[in-house]
């Protein structure tokens, strides 16, 4: 049940990383506007506000080292969602494409593909899971070969015994080998990964 729900720690753990982010941002930012003496320096005597506006741009350095705080808080913020979104991408999103990729290949008939698994959270899990269906479908692929070598044996044997008057059971012979024919040629579309199983 643990490896079940990793997937899902894993993307609570980025937004958890995001809103930490933003909440010491955010109490970094309640506590500067709570400092004592801000407004006070914000709100100069307007007269040498006036005075000095009216000589060169006058800013205070209160308003001005919020403004700093500001900007590199939200600096920081970016960073951290740029490499949540980094992790997030390198850890979900690929593996799901070449996961998705490998079993896009299988489902077009080629069982040879194997999914490579790195983890063993949901995304591996679902990796295992299409090896195994893969996996399952060779092995009825192949036993179906085998039955049809067999069957084709004793067809074989039967035809070899039957007199050369009896032209129904030829018939009906003819018409199993065509049966036969459709499904290994059905079984033959398949790409199938090498085995030792002899048929």
């Amino acid at each position: 049940m643990k490896q079940t729900q990793k997937l899902e720690t894993i993307l609570l753990n980025y937004f958890l990383l995001i809103a930490i982010a933003a909440m010491m941002i955010g109490v970094e930012f309640y506590f500067e506007m709570g400092r004592p003496g801000l407004q006070q320096d914000i709100c100069v005597n307007t007269t040498a506000i006036t005075d000095s506006i009216n000589s060169t741009l006058y800013e205070s350095p209160a308003l001005s080292s919020l403004r700093n705080k500001i900007v590199v808080m939200f600096g920081v913020l970016t960073i951290v969602m740029a490499i949540v979104m980094m992790m997030f991408v390198k850890n979900i999103t690929r593996p799901l494409q070449r996961t998705l990729d490998t079993a896009e290949l299988i489902n077009d008939g080629d069982l040879s593909q194997v999914i490579k698994i790195e983890t063993h959270d949901e995304v591996g899990q679902l990796g295992v899971v299409i090896n195994e269906l893969t996996s399952n479908f060779q092995e009825i692929a192949s036993s179906t070969s085998g039955m049809i070598n067999a069957i084709e044996s004793r067809i074989d044997d039967l035809s070899k015994t039957l007199d050369d008057n009896a032209s129904d059971s030829t018939k009906q012979i003819s018409l199993i080998r065509h049966e036969l024919d459709s499904l290994r040629m059905f079984i033959d579309s398949f790409n199938l990964l090498e085995t030792d199983i002899k048929e």
